[in-house]
Protein backbone atom coordinates (compact mmCIF):
# COMPACT_ATOMS: atom_id res chain seq x y z
CA UNK A 1 0.00 0.00 0.00
CA UNK A 2 1.68 3.15 -1.22
CA UNK A 3 -1.01 5.56 -0.03
CA UNK A 4 -2.22 6.43 3.47
CA UNK A 5 -5.45 8.29 3.01
CA UNK A 6 -4.69 11.20 0.72
CA UNK A 7 -0.95 11.07 1.43
CA UNK A 8 1.85 8.89 0.15
CA UNK A 9 3.96 7.15 2.79
CA UNK A 10 6.69 9.74 2.36
CA UNK A 11 4.21 12.61 2.62
CA UNK A 12 2.74 10.98 5.71
CA UNK A 13 6.17 10.85 7.37
CA UNK A 14 6.91 14.44 6.44
CA UNK A 15 3.54 15.59 7.77
CA UNK A 16 4.20 13.83 11.06
CA UNK A 17 7.59 15.47 11.25
CA UNK A 18 6.02 18.89 10.75
CA UNK A 19 3.24 18.22 13.25
CA UNK A 20 5.62 17.02 15.91
CA UNK A 21 8.00 19.90 15.38
CA UNK A 22 5.12 22.37 15.75
CA UNK A 23 3.74 20.59 18.78
CA UNK A 24 7.01 20.50 20.63
CA UNK A 25 7.72 24.10 19.71
CA UNK A 26 4.85 24.81 22.14
CA UNK A 27 5.56 22.40 25.01
CA UNK A 28 2.51 23.64 26.89
CA UNK A 29 0.45 21.48 24.54
CA UNK A 30 2.11 18.42 26.03
CA UNK A 31 2.16 19.53 29.62
CA UNK A 32 5.91 20.07 29.56
CA UNK A 33 5.70 23.62 30.85
CA UNK A 34 3.14 24.58 33.47
CA UNK A 35 2.83 27.26 36.10
CA UNK A 36 1.81 25.57 39.33
CA UNK A 37 0.15 27.60 42.04
CA UNK A 38 0.57 25.76 45.36
CA UNK A 39 1.84 26.46 48.85
CA UNK A 40 5.30 25.49 47.60
CA UNK A 41 6.78 27.75 44.95
CA UNK A 42 8.47 25.93 42.07
CA UNK A 43 11.46 27.92 40.86
CA UNK A 44 11.63 28.37 37.11
CA UNK A 45 14.35 26.64 35.11
CA UNK A 46 16.55 23.74 36.04
CA UNK A 47 19.89 23.32 37.83
CA UNK A 48 22.25 21.67 35.36
CA UNK A 49 25.42 19.69 35.98
CA UNK A 50 28.67 21.60 35.50
CA UNK A 51 31.74 20.35 33.63
CA UNK A 52 35.30 21.50 33.07
CA UNK A 53 35.74 23.70 30.01
CA UNK A 54 38.91 25.36 28.82
CA UNK A 55 39.49 29.08 29.12
CA UNK A 56 38.27 30.71 25.92
CA UNK A 57 37.43 28.92 22.66
CA UNK A 58 39.08 25.77 21.33
CA UNK A 59 40.22 27.79 18.34
CA UNK A 60 42.41 29.81 20.72
CA UNK A 61 44.49 26.64 21.13
CA UNK A 62 44.23 24.83 17.80
CA UNK A 63 43.20 26.24 14.40
CA UNK A 64 39.99 24.56 13.23
CA UNK A 65 38.28 24.25 9.87
CA UNK A 66 34.60 23.44 9.40
CA UNK A 67 32.91 21.76 6.43
CA UNK A 68 35.93 20.35 4.58
CA UNK A 69 35.77 16.66 3.61
CA UNK A 70 32.28 15.76 4.83
CA UNK A 71 31.45 12.05 4.40
CA UNK A 72 34.95 11.19 3.27
CA UNK A 73 36.78 8.41 5.10
CA UNK A 74 39.76 10.67 5.58
CA UNK A 75 41.41 13.91 4.53
CA UNK A 76 44.46 13.99 2.27
CA UNK A 77 46.93 16.78 1.57
CA UNK A 78 49.85 16.76 -0.85
CA UNK A 79 53.32 17.50 0.45
CA UNK A 80 56.18 18.83 -1.61
CA UNK A 81 59.86 18.56 -0.72
CA UNK A 82 62.65 20.35 -2.58
CA UNK A 83 65.54 18.15 -3.76
CA UNK A 84 68.47 18.56 -6.13
CA UNK A 85 71.66 20.57 -6.24
CA UNK A 86 72.62 23.20 -3.69
CA UNK A 87 72.61 26.89 -4.55
CA UNK A 88 76.34 27.31 -5.10
CA UNK A 89 76.38 24.37 -7.46
CA UNK A 90 74.70 26.77 -9.86
CA UNK A 91 77.79 28.99 -10.09
CA UNK A 92 79.28 28.56 -13.57
CA UNK A 93 82.35 29.85 -15.35
CA UNK A 94 81.59 31.47 -18.68
CA UNK A 95 83.26 29.65 -21.54
CA UNK A 96 83.45 26.25 -19.82
CA UNK A 97 80.88 24.75 -22.15
CA UNK A 98 77.17 23.93 -21.98
CA UNK A 99 75.12 21.41 -20.03
CA UNK A 100 76.86 22.29 -16.77
CA UNK A 101 73.83 23.89 -15.13
CA UNK A 102 72.75 22.77 -11.65
CA UNK A 103 69.41 21.03 -11.31
CA UNK A 104 66.54 21.32 -8.86
CA UNK A 105 63.52 19.07 -8.48
CA UNK A 106 60.69 18.28 -6.08
CA UNK A 107 59.34 15.12 -4.49
CA UNK A 108 55.56 14.93 -4.21
CA UNK A 109 54.01 12.86 -1.42
CA UNK A 110 50.99 13.17 0.83
CA UNK A 111 49.71 13.03 4.39
CA UNK A 112 46.33 11.78 5.57
CA UNK A 113 44.14 11.88 8.66
CA UNK A 114 41.15 9.80 9.64
CA UNK A 115 37.63 11.24 9.58
CA UNK A 116 35.39 10.04 12.42
CA UNK A 117 31.63 9.66 12.05
CA UNK A 118 29.55 10.36 15.17
CA UNK A 119 25.87 9.86 15.94
CA UNK A 120 23.74 10.28 19.04
CA UNK A 121 20.00 10.21 19.59
CA UNK A 122 17.45 10.79 22.31
CA UNK A 123 13.87 9.66 22.47
CA UNK A 124 10.60 11.17 23.60
CA UNK A 125 8.25 8.44 24.73
CA UNK A 126 4.54 8.85 25.30
CA UNK A 127 5.08 7.83 28.92
CA UNK A 128 7.51 10.71 29.53
CA UNK A 129 5.16 13.18 27.89
CA UNK A 130 2.23 11.98 29.97
CA UNK A 131 4.28 11.99 33.17
CA UNK A 132 5.30 15.57 32.45
CA UNK A 133 1.64 16.49 31.96
CA UNK A 134 0.53 14.74 35.13
CA UNK A 135 3.29 16.18 37.30
CA UNK A 136 3.15 19.69 35.84
CA UNK A 137 6.88 19.87 35.11
CA UNK A 138 7.87 23.51 34.68
CA UNK A 139 10.71 22.96 32.21
CA UNK A 140 10.99 21.36 28.79
CA UNK A 141 12.15 17.75 29.04
CA UNK A 142 12.87 17.78 25.31
CA UNK A 143 14.96 20.94 25.58
CA UNK A 144 16.97 19.44 28.42
CA UNK A 145 17.66 16.31 26.38
CA UNK A 146 18.88 18.42 23.48
CA UNK A 147 21.04 20.48 25.84
CA UNK A 148 22.54 17.30 27.31
CA UNK A 149 23.32 15.89 23.87
CA UNK A 150 24.95 19.10 22.67
CA UNK A 151 27.01 19.34 25.86
CA UNK A 152 28.15 15.72 25.40
CA UNK A 153 29.36 16.61 21.90
CA UNK A 154 31.11 19.81 23.01
CA UNK A 155 32.93 18.12 25.88
CA UNK A 156 33.89 15.22 23.63
CA UNK A 157 35.39 17.49 20.98
CA UNK A 158 37.23 19.42 23.69
CA UNK A 159 38.79 16.22 25.04
CA UNK A 160 39.73 15.01 21.54
CA UNK A 161 41.38 18.38 20.82
CA UNK A 162 43.89 17.83 23.61
CA UNK A 163 44.07 14.06 24.21
CA UNK A 164 42.63 12.41 21.10
CA UNK A 165 40.34 9.37 21.36
CA UNK A 166 40.65 6.50 23.82
CA UNK A 167 41.20 3.95 21.03
CA UNK A 168 44.48 5.66 20.10
CA UNK A 169 43.41 6.19 16.48
CA UNK A 170 43.24 9.97 16.91
CA UNK A 171 45.76 12.07 18.81
CA UNK A 172 45.38 15.53 20.28
CA UNK A 173 47.62 18.50 20.86
CA UNK A 174 49.19 16.93 23.96
CA UNK A 175 49.97 13.37 22.86
CA UNK A 176 51.20 13.23 19.28
CA UNK A 177 53.89 10.55 18.90
CA UNK A 178 55.80 12.54 16.25
CA UNK A 179 56.51 15.42 18.63
CA UNK A 180 59.83 15.53 20.51
CA UNK A 181 59.67 15.19 24.30
CA UNK A 182 62.20 17.18 26.34
CA UNK A 183 62.67 16.29 30.02
CA UNK A 184 65.59 18.60 30.87
CA UNK A 185 64.34 22.14 30.20
CA UNK A 186 62.17 22.48 33.30
CA UNK A 187 63.62 21.22 36.59
CA UNK A 188 60.33 21.98 38.40
CA UNK A 189 56.96 23.65 37.94
CA UNK A 190 57.48 27.03 36.30
CA UNK A 191 55.87 28.97 39.15
CA UNK A 192 58.46 27.73 41.63
CA UNK A 193 61.46 28.98 39.61
CA UNK A 194 63.49 31.99 40.65
CA UNK A 195 63.80 35.06 38.43
CA UNK A 196 67.20 33.92 37.20
CA UNK A 197 65.83 30.44 36.46
CA UNK A 198 62.88 31.90 34.58
CA UNK A 199 65.14 33.95 32.31
CA UNK A 200 67.35 30.91 31.77
CA UNK A 201 64.33 28.75 30.96
CA UNK A 202 63.03 31.25 28.40
CA UNK A 203 66.40 31.55 26.67
CA UNK A 204 67.09 27.81 26.70
CA UNK A 205 63.55 26.89 25.63
CA UNK A 206 63.59 29.25 22.65
CA UNK A 207 67.01 28.05 21.47
CA UNK A 208 65.98 24.40 21.95
CA UNK A 209 62.80 24.97 19.96
CA UNK A 210 64.80 26.76 17.25
CA UNK A 211 67.16 23.79 16.95
CA UNK A 212 64.28 21.30 17.00
CA UNK A 213 62.63 23.13 14.08
CA UNK A 214 65.85 22.84 12.04
CA UNK A 215 66.57 26.54 12.64
CA UNK A 216 63.41 27.72 10.89
CA UNK A 217 61.11 29.28 13.49
CA UNK A 218 60.44 30.36 17.08
CA UNK A 219 57.38 29.42 19.19
CA UNK A 220 54.49 31.82 19.69
CA UNK A 221 52.67 29.79 22.37
CA UNK A 222 53.44 28.25 25.73
CA UNK A 223 50.66 25.90 26.86
CA UNK A 224 50.98 25.07 30.54
CA UNK A 225 49.12 23.09 33.23
CA UNK A 226 46.29 24.99 34.90
CA UNK A 227 47.60 23.54 38.16
CA UNK A 228 50.69 25.76 37.86
CA UNK A 229 48.85 28.89 36.77
CA UNK A 230 48.67 30.35 40.26
CA UNK A 231 52.44 30.13 40.61
CA UNK A 232 53.05 32.63 37.79
CA UNK A 233 50.39 35.08 38.98
CA UNK A 234 52.56 36.15 41.89
CA UNK A 235 54.71 39.31 41.76
CA UNK A 236 58.35 38.88 40.82
CA UNK A 237 59.41 40.81 43.89
CA UNK A 238 58.04 39.72 47.24
CA UNK A 239 59.56 42.85 48.82
CA UNK A 240 57.69 45.19 46.47
CA UNK A 241 54.66 43.12 45.35
CA UNK A 242 53.18 45.79 43.11
CA UNK A 243 55.25 45.37 39.97
CA UNK A 244 55.60 42.78 37.25
CA UNK A 245 54.15 39.29 37.75
CA UNK A 246 56.05 36.13 36.88
CA UNK A 247 53.68 35.62 33.93
CA UNK A 248 54.53 39.04 32.52
CA UNK A 249 58.22 38.36 33.12
CA UNK A 250 58.03 35.02 31.26
CA UNK A 251 56.29 36.59 28.27
CA UNK A 252 58.85 39.41 28.18
CA UNK A 253 61.75 36.98 28.54
CA UNK A 254 60.51 34.78 25.67
CA UNK A 255 60.09 37.77 23.37
CA UNK A 256 63.55 39.02 24.31
CA UNK A 257 64.97 35.57 23.49
CA UNK A 258 63.48 35.64 19.97
CA UNK A 259 59.82 34.62 20.27
CA UNK A 260 57.46 36.78 18.16
CA UNK A 261 55.49 39.66 19.65
CA UNK A 262 52.24 37.68 19.58
CA UNK A 263 53.72 35.14 22.00
CA UNK A 264 51.18 34.18 24.66
CA UNK A 265 50.66 31.76 27.54
CA UNK A 266 47.66 29.43 27.55
CA UNK A 267 46.67 26.74 30.01
CA UNK A 268 44.45 23.65 30.38
CA UNK A 269 43.76 21.09 33.09
CA UNK A 270 44.60 18.38 30.54
CA UNK A 271 48.27 19.39 30.83
CA UNK A 272 48.31 18.49 34.52
CA UNK A 273 48.98 14.80 33.84
CA UNK A 274 49.68 14.59 30.09
CA UNK A 275 53.45 14.13 30.46
CA UNK A 276 55.62 11.04 30.73
CA UNK A 277 54.27 8.76 33.44
CA UNK A 278 51.39 11.12 34.24
CA UNK A 279 53.59 14.13 34.96
CA UNK A 280 52.94 17.74 34.00
CA UNK A 281 53.44 18.64 30.36
CA UNK A 282 54.22 22.09 28.98
CA UNK A 283 53.97 22.60 25.22
CA UNK A 284 55.84 25.08 23.06
CA UNK A 285 54.33 25.43 19.61
CA UNK A 286 53.16 27.69 16.84
CA UNK A 287 49.43 28.36 16.61
CA UNK A 288 49.52 28.21 12.84
CA UNK A 289 47.22 26.19 10.53
CA UNK A 290 50.30 25.20 8.54
CA UNK A 291 51.65 23.55 11.70
CA UNK A 292 48.55 21.92 13.15
CA UNK A 293 44.83 21.92 12.47
CA UNK A 294 41.69 20.10 13.51
CA UNK A 295 38.91 19.50 11.01
CA UNK A 296 35.18 19.28 11.63
CA UNK A 297 33.97 18.06 8.22
CA UNK A 298 30.38 18.06 9.48
CA UNK A 299 29.71 20.21 12.54
CA UNK A 300 27.16 19.13 15.13
CA UNK A 301 23.87 18.75 13.23
CA UNK A 302 20.66 17.89 15.13
CA UNK A 303 17.50 16.68 13.39
CA UNK A 304 13.87 17.23 14.48
CA UNK A 305 11.83 14.69 16.39
CA UNK A 306 10.56 11.92 14.14
CA UNK A 307 7.89 9.30 14.93
CA UNK A 308 9.09 5.70 15.23
CA UNK A 309 5.64 4.33 15.93
CA UNK A 310 2.31 5.37 17.30
CA UNK A 311 3.78 6.29 20.70
CA UNK A 312 7.44 7.21 20.46
CA UNK A 313 9.60 9.78 18.73
CA UNK A 314 13.36 10.15 18.35
CA UNK A 315 15.76 12.94 17.46
CA UNK A 316 19.05 12.11 15.78
CA UNK A 317 22.20 14.20 15.57
CA UNK A 318 25.37 13.62 13.58
CA UNK A 319 28.84 15.10 13.31
CA UNK A 320 32.23 14.32 11.80
CA UNK A 321 35.63 15.21 13.23
CA UNK A 322 39.32 14.44 13.01
CA UNK A 323 42.02 14.44 15.63
CA UNK A 324 44.57 17.25 15.68
CA UNK A 325 46.47 16.97 12.41
CA UNK A 326 50.09 17.80 13.25
CA UNK A 327 51.54 18.70 9.86
CA UNK A 328 54.88 20.03 11.12
CA UNK A 329 55.79 18.14 14.30
CA UNK A 330 59.17 19.88 14.46
CA UNK A 331 57.36 23.11 15.31
CA UNK A 332 55.93 21.61 18.50
CA UNK A 333 57.97 20.66 21.57
CA UNK A 334 56.76 18.81 24.67
CA UNK A 335 58.47 19.89 27.88
CA UNK A 336 57.78 17.42 30.71
CA UNK A 337 58.39 18.17 34.37
CA UNK A 338 59.76 14.91 35.78
CA UNK A 339 60.81 16.18 39.21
Amino acid sequence: MSEIGLLSKEEYKNQFRINNAVAFANPANYGLEKTLSTLTQIVAGVQRQKFYTVDGALTDYVPMELGTGAYGQGLFQYTVAQVGDQFETGIVQPGNGINKDANVDIVVDGITIKNNFWRMKYQATKELVEMARANAVNFSYIEEQETARLKTYQLGIQKVTFLGTNDGLNTGLLNNSDVTINTSLLPAAIGSLSVAQLFNFAQTAVSTFWANSNNTTFPNTLLMPTQDLGGIATPVSQTYPVGETKRELIERAFKAAGAPQDFKILHTAYNNAAGTGGTKRYVLYNRDPEVLKMYLPKPYTPYPLFPTGALDMISDAEAQFTGVWVKRPKEILYVDVTA
